[in-house]
């Protein structure tokens, strides 16, 4: 835990080492993302689905495949740029690739509170902040594990296949029309719900918006499939990661 903590420290450290804040200042693609795609289903007259705010369907939407997406690349890109902080005694590759998770997850965390908090305070809804926090916890723990343990396993197909950093980029952009962003999966005709049911970044995401909408609808969230998922990936990176790095001592 020490370990992690000073990484954690040295990770903020070298993000604002040039300008205060310059992390956050990252996050602003993930806020201008929100912002386009609620303009251009503005444009569109997109029905609302559910609450009183598209912007904040939208963004309930959004955050859990963006954080998703960071903390998954963050944790590969980690292990790859670990060999600066591995030559100190007792630091390993997997304790780096934790403490830049953790580092994004806390971002990620801050802004979105911010911004759900803002959004309630100017009366853009009334949804804004969540009814329930239960979903939230279990969402960032169980997104979280998840996310990390594909990073891990990212890690290990790069080192093979270089390419994949930018393949598993663009697919994990590409993730999120297949993720119940921009609609509810349980609204789907029924041959499209049974095919996307399978994807574990959807259950995240109704479990996320569970927490805002007290009406919406869970008939197709299962917390087995997705605590069997989360394991599976995180023990499966955790092995992938061990194997890397014997391979890279030998």
């Amino acid at each position: 835990m020490r370990i992690i903590s000073a990484l954690t420290i040295r990770e903020v450290r070298l993000r604002n080492s040039k300008h205060a804040f310059t992390q956050l200042f990252d996050l602003g693609e993930a806020l201008v993302f929100i912002l386009v795609h609620w303009v251009i289903f503005t444009v569109m007259h997109r029905q609302l689905l559910i609450g009183d705010s598209l912007l904040i369907f939208i963004s309930t939407g959004i955050m859990p495949v963006l954080l998703f997406r960071t903390i998954s690349i963050r944790a590969a890109s980690a292990v790859e740029a670990s060999k600066g902080v591995t030559s100190i005694p007792l630091v390993g590759a997997l304790d780096y690739s934790i403490a830049r998770s953790f580092v994004e997850f806390l971002s990620f965390t801050l802004t979105f509170c911010l911004f759900f908090t803002l959004a309630y305070a100017f009366g853009m809804s009334r949804f804004a902040l969540p009814f329930d926090y239960q979903p939230i916890i279990e969402f960032a723990i169980l997104i979280s594990l998840f996310s990390f343990g594909m990073g891990l396993i990212n890690s290990f197909i790069t080192y093979l296949f270089p390419l994949w950093k930018f393949l598993w980029g663009g697919f994990s952009r590409v993730q999120i029309f297949f993720s119940a962003v921009f609609y509810i999966p349980e609204y789907m005709p029924p041959e499209l719900k049974y095919y996307v049911s399978f994807n574990p970044i959807m259950h995240f995401v109704s479990l996320f918006r569970t927490g805002f909408y007290p009406t919406y609808p869970t008939h197709l969230i299962s917390m087995p499939y997705m605590i069997s998922c989360t394991v599976a990936v995180l023990v499966l990176g955790l092995a992938l990661e061990r194997s890397l790095r014997n391979h890279r001592h030998q």
